[in-house]
């Protein structure tokens, strides 16, 4: 569940530096978080002003341990969280002709089928899908609920629910299946992709990327993404990271229809 009492203290580092007995319980995160990921962004002290030193990985760690995931690059992201109402706090999927409103939790597994209302399964319940061998990670929320406006451009006929980096329980699932991801075009995605292990894997890139990448670029997450670029990246995704390096920029996988 969001935290929105955390989310209300990263809200504090907007327009100033607050002191450290207001933000003490989100420093204890960060500063756990700074130390397993070997990084450093974030200064705070008993008596001192606690301050962000780089915004890119801040906004990251928000992202990845005060979100499950949700990708968010500036305090106006985090507020419209925040401020949001219990509907709009949870994803929206939807099938035929239902449409139903969840949390993802970190010990659930959302999935479905095209024309399908989505199925949140706990741990106990994955066996019911052990004889399929192949899914569709989906990253963002608004491709998963409009899956079927494209569902045949990819290899499996079963779509996984990523949000983001996903959480636990998913990555834990999918390290025995062949999975394909649909990912934004970015380079917090290619990371996401990096850091999965499965039986199988590969990156969807529709064979008119450049034209994408033409035509709906979004030059300002690149900039904000930019420090996080690495230096070598799997072969697979090359002609994406090429694109990126070529027109400095990336795209959005809500673009591609």
């Amino acid at each position: 569940m969001i935290n929105k009492k955390l989310l209300n203290q990263v809200l504090r580092f907007e327009k100033t530096q607050p002191v450290f007995s207001i933000v003490r319980d989100l420093n204890e995160m960060i500063v756990k978080y700074q130390e397993e990921n070997n990084c450093y962004f974030f200064s705070a002290k008993r008596g001192q002003k606690a301050s962000v030193l780089d915004r890119e990985l801040f906004f990251k760690f928000v992202s990845s341990e005060l979100l499950h995931g949700k990708k968010v690059s500036c305090f106006d992201d985090v507020k419209k969280i925040v401020r949001a109402d219990t509907r709009e706090d949870n994803i929206k999927y939807s099938g035929n002709s239902k449409t139903n409103y969840v949390r993802v939790f970190d010990n659930v597994v959302v999935v479905k089928k095209a024309a399908e209302v989505a199925q949140l399964l706990e741990h106990k319940d994955l066996q019911n899908l052990e004889e399929i061998e192949g899914f569709v990670a989906v990253e963002n929320g608004e491709s998963f609920l409009n899956i079927e406006t494209i569902a045949d451009k990819f290899k499996y006929k079963h779509f996984i629910y990523l949000g983001g980096t996903s959480n636990s329980l998913t990555r834990e699932f999918l390290k025995d299946k062949r999975v394909e991801f649909f990912l934004d075009f970015d380079i917090a995605s290619l990371n996401i992709y990096e850091s999965f292990s499965c039986k199988e894997k590969s990156y969807f890139i529709p064979e008119d990327l450049e034209r994408l990448f033409c035509e709906h670029p979004n030059t300002e997450l690149y900039k904000n993404q930019l420090s996080v670029l690495k230096e070598n990246y799997s072969d697979d995704v090359s002609n994406l990271v090429h694109l990126i390096k070529k027109y400095n920029t990336v795209v959005e996988q809500e673009v591609y229809r």
